[in-house]
């Protein structure tokens, strides 16, 4: 449907208030006694449509003189919608990431179940205008010259932790994925959708399952993509990274184009991480944005950190072998635009990402744990970081039943990447072992994020349609979706390749 004619819907929608928000008439004849939320029209960014945005007030915590937290919530209107007394809600990932600032995402991602249900989008309490927990990062000149082989990691880190604790001034553990659960519950009630059908990506998957636990008679169906299990530590995704990182070595030694022009790439990889791990590389490069010559210093955790990021898309797995080709030279630029790229704290609440993952992922570590995921570098990295951090945060751990398996028998829909850098299909597996009604789908070679990849958007709009797997065509999923490697310096990676040419012109 093109995008004029969803403008005009929803144009007529908003004169049509409840039809628009998917409230039936029975829906709010049983909230007449119940204080609704004020509704106002607003825009998303990368959406035509207008939307509808509210708030509700829910308390802080179980006691009563910690106050309330006001969790801003934002509808996008069903086409047609003859499904008034449901909704699709979507659960962002990170965590940290603000549902409403990716509502463009979530309406591609769901336009066909957006045909005839509404979208929910709720900010989740401490991201985005639900009192956001974040706090102040470096600047990317400050993150470039950065050495963290010179400076005392554990000192500027806890430094870096207690300076953001004072700012934020509030308990964490009042953050945690079971508390934000009711929140979610909370606006389902004030706006009367009878039931929703949850779709989560990535951390998303992990409040999605926990809104099940709570609340199994508001759940329709549930769709889980890249799915991150109950029972396992987000510490655990060294290993996924590694098994994703090998997966693009082995093809490029599998094509004859790449292991021509990158020949002995997986040694030369390791070449240039072991370069950087002793001595880091101290070069000039252009600014991105404001092409001002700044200093980059290259260090192993700069590397292998940015190399990891770019295996999230296919567009700079694509650009990988190059990067690693040409860093082993002397030319840093492929580096410099990936790395450019990676900056995550402006979209990310890094205050609730602590919340998370000190309250649930870190607690949960043991001795066995700790050494198995500490195998991986990016593991060990995690899990020292938590240890200096979390301490200082000092978020309540939540309870050890927090960690089953989910165990219901409503539909649910579990999406994987065979090449994804964060949730392995393992992980999936995990995650339903007590869920009776569940099916799996692994699309060989998507990444993180399987239905912004595939033709999973049309799988899950049928599924949500039907309430079941049984029916669901998914051939489509084997597609390969991978991009042919980058064999020189010439369009995407030539635009990275200015960031530090012609040094001496100025």
């Amino acid at each position: 449907m093109s995008r004029s004619n969803n403008s005009k819907i929803g144009l007529f929608q908003l004169a049509a208030l409840p039809l628009m928000m998917g409230l039936s008439s029975s829906a709010i004849a049983e909230q007449d006694n119940k204080v609704k939320p004020e509704l106002t029209p607003c825009y998303a960014k990368g959406l035509d449509d207008r939307l509808l945005c509210g708030s509700i007030k829910q308390p802080l915590s179980d006691n009563p003189t910690d106050g309330e937290i006001d969790i801003h919530f934002a509808v996008i209107p069903a086409i047609k919608p003859s499904k008034p007394d449901e909704a699709v809600l979507g659960f962002a990932g990170g965590p940290g990431q603000s549902a409403m600032d990716l509502a463009f995402i979530f309406d591609r991602n769901l336009r066909y179940a957006r045909e005839t249900r509404d979208i929910l989008l709720v900010d989740q309490r401490g991201t985005g205008k639900s009192m956001q927990l974040q706090c102040e990062g470096s600047d990317l000149v400050s993150q470039f010259e950065f050495n963290d082989l010179t400076e005392d990691l554990v000192a500027y880190s806890k430094e870096d932790t207690q300076k953001c604790k004072t700012k934020l001034n509030v308990d964490l553990s009042h953050f945690s994925t079971v508390a934000a659960a009711k929140d979610f519950e909370a606006v389902r009630e004030a706006l009367g959708y009878k039931g929703l059908h949850l779709y989560g990506v990535s951390y998303g998957t992990r409040i999605a399952q926990e809104y099940t636990r709570q609340f199994p008679n508001s759940v329709i169906t549930s769709t889980l993509d890249g799915v991150v299990p109950m029972q396992q530590s987000l510490t655990a995704i060294g290993k996924a990274i590694d098994d994703s990182m090998n997966a693009l070595l082995d093809r490029c030694e599998a094509d004859a184009n790449c292991s021509a022009n990158y020949p002995n790439l997986k040694t030369n990889f390791y070449k240039l991480l072991e370069q950087v791990d002793d001595q880091a590389i101290e070069t000039t490069v252009r600014h991105p944005r404001t092409h001002k010559k700044i200093t980059l210093v290259l260090t192993k955790m700069k590397v292998f950190s940015t190399i990891r990021m770019a295996l999230y898309s296919h567009t700079t797995r694509a650009l990988v072998p190059l990067a690693i080709n040409e860093a082993l030279n002397g030319d840093y630029s492929p580096i410099v635009g990936l790395l450019s790229s990676t900056d995550m704290m402006d979209s990310m609440a890094m205050g609730m990402h602590s919340a998370i993952v000190c309250s649930e992922d870190w607690p949960s570590l043991t001795d066995a744990s700790r050494a198995e995921h500490s195998k991986a570098y990016m593991g060990r990295m995690m899990i020292e970081g938590f240890d200096i951090a979390c301490p200082i945060w000092d978020a309540k751990p939540v309870d050890k039943s927090f960690y089953e398996p989910v165990k219901t028998d409503i539909p649910t829909l579990l999406l994987s990447g065979g090449l994804d850098p964060a949730t392995p299909a393992s992980w999936a597996e995990m995650a339903m072992v007590e869920m009776s009604n569940a099916k799996h789908l692994v699309a060989p070679t998507a990444t993180h994020g399987v239905v912004s990849q595939t033709c999973a958007a049309n799988i899950v709009g049928k599924f949500i349609d039907s309430k079941g797997t049984e029916e669901l065509e998914t051939t489509c999923l084997e597609k390969d979706s991978r991009k042919q490697f980058f064999m020189n310096l010439n369009g995407v990676a030539l635009n990275a390749k200015s960031a530090t040419e012609s040094n001496d012109k100025e």
